[in-house]
């Protein structure tokens, strides 16, 4: 008895890794990571950091038409948005996640947040403010390197699906 009680411990405690709980966790903070500073960037350079820490050089992205983006490409789009209003909040909760020996699937939905003031009646009476929320479903791909969690590539699985709540 006091032998696989012993056994048990000790494949409990060698084990090849975090779990998945752990690794959700992990990177569900990374996101959490990723979402406030893009709310903060205000230079290319911030961009250009950002990536270097979080994401591996050969990062792809591919929109919803199947289009496959590199770096280079979307850091163009990513540096015309700094001239953008920022939104007023993003999150990207982790729907599902698979991790695999070689990194992590994982479904995460984008939510994007932005007041308005709806001058033209789209959603209600003119003029009044609405709360508009832009919903995008992604499949990212997150890899370790040098014990570090980084995103490899990240797959747009539709187009955005936008919600309007009408303020208290």
């Amino acid at each position: 008895m006091m032998d696989a009680l012993l056994l048990s411990l000790t494949l409990l405690l060698s084990g090849t890794g975090p779990g998945p709980v752990a690794v959700k966790a992990e990177i569900q903070g990374l996101y959490d990571e990723i979402s406030a500073a893009t709310l903060q960037f205000a230079t290319e350079s911030d961009v250009d950091l950002f990536h270097e820490v979080l994401f591996t050089p050969d990062w792809t992205f591919i929109d919803a038409t199947g289009k496959v983006q590199n770096w280079p490409q979307v850091r163009a789009l990513a540096i015309q948005a700094l001239s953008a209003p920022h939104p007023d909040g993003i999150t990207q909760p982790i729907q599902k996640m698979t991790v695999e020996p070689d990194g992590a699937s994982v479904v995460v939905n984008m939510n994007i947040v932005r007041a308005i003031v709806d001058h033209e009646g789209r959603y209600g009476r003119r003029d009044e403010p609405h709360t508009l929320t832009e919903t995008t479903t992604f499949r990212d791909r997150w890899v370790r390197v040098a014990d570090v969690w980084k995103l490899k590539s990240r797959e747009q699985m539709g187009r955005p699906i936008v919600t309007v709540d009408s303020p208290d």
